[in-house]
């Protein structure tokens, strides 16, 4: 059987990527990152280009498992909920950017806070996002 799953994609809208190339790494890369434990997201904010910082115990450092990007993704239920899934896509390299691993963290309501220094919501309203072209994967489950 087969599957199509239409999601929506959306970066910050002071963030959108230089080039259409770059945006559909991002996208793949993303939703690799969301379909890492087999849901169907709904909608991905992806929140970063790669980078290797991340935030340890409240302290900004380099990550011990390298390159990534981070992102927020929501499946049916998290829509209706108003809550995420924030998670590191991990890649390879940084310039075939291949899948390696990703780590999630626990649901969260859409409004967390960043943190106590950027009292921003984690997945913004709509007007601060940039929504990508529909982007439409098969899967054969």
């Amino acid at each position: 059987m087969s599957t199509i799953n239409i999601v929506k994609y959306y970066f910050h809208s002071q963030q959108i990527p230089k080039t259409p190339e770059r945006m559909h790494q991002l996208v793949a890369l993303a939703y690799q990152t969301a379909r890492d434990k087999q849901i169907y997201p709904r909608a991905v904010f992806i929140r970063s280009d790669l980078h290797d910082t991340t935030s340890i115990n409240g302290v900004r450092q380099k990550d011990p498992k390298g390159l990534h990007i981070t992102l927020c993704y929501k499946d049916d239920e998290h829509l209706q909920k108003g809550t995420h899934i924030a998670c590191h896509g991990y890649v390879t390299d940084g310039e075939s950017m291949s899948f390696k691993e990703a780590t999630q963290a626990g649901e969260k309501p859409d409004v967390t806070k960043k943190n106590n220094k950027n009292r921003t919501p984690v997945w913004p309203s709509e007007d601060k996002l940039y929504a990508a072209p529909e982007i439409g994967y098969g899967h054969l489950d």
